[in-house]
């Protein structure tokens, strides 16, 4: 996969409270556009994709979301992730009217739209590693966060 992304703990945020999929998404969504990696239509591109095709994987364990939107919104790509302090319900990928509690965002801004699958199956390794997602979820420090992110992503 190579180092084609950009990930660095200026694109990891601990602690985050929400009470809604959507405030969580627009928070790391925002983040994305100061940072230049996508366009000012980024965020609402990405609530409005969330809510016809929504991204809530249903794993057991600790849940994670992978929200993202189409490649024209995105300068550079990157992926954000944003750890909540205590879960919020997204709508489950395989059944809109399934809530799950997701624990972990972990959102896509990819440039080339055929990265994304072999993108989405790293993530899905990464999900497939509990041990992992239980210490990224309680780590307090954003440099380990992004150094056992990228053994699975940067592999």
């Amino acid at each position: 996969m190579g180092s084609g992304f950009a990930f660095s703990e200026r694109l990891v945020f601990t602690g985050l409270e929400f009470s809604t999929d959507l405030e969580a998404l627009k928070y790391l969504a925002s983040e994305l556009v100061d940072q230049n990696y996508v366009t000012d239509e980024f965020p609402e591109a990405v609530v409005a994709r969330e809510q016809k095709y929504p991204t809530g994987l249903p794993y057991e364990g600790i849940r994670i979301a992978i929200p993202h939107a189409d490649s024209k919104y995105v300068n550079h790509t990157a992926i954000a992730i944003g750890i909540l302090k205590k879960p919020v319900q997204f709508s489950s990928m395989d059944d809109f009217n399934k809530k799950l509690d997701v624990g972990i965002i972990v959102m896509l801004a990819m440039k080339e739209p055929h990265g994304q699958i072999e993108m989405l199956q790293k993530i899905v390794e990464l999900i497939q590693n509990q041990e992992l997602v239980k210490t990224i979820s309680e780590s307090e420090s954003k440099e380990e966060i992004v150094q056992d992110v990228l053994s699975v992503l940067a592999s």
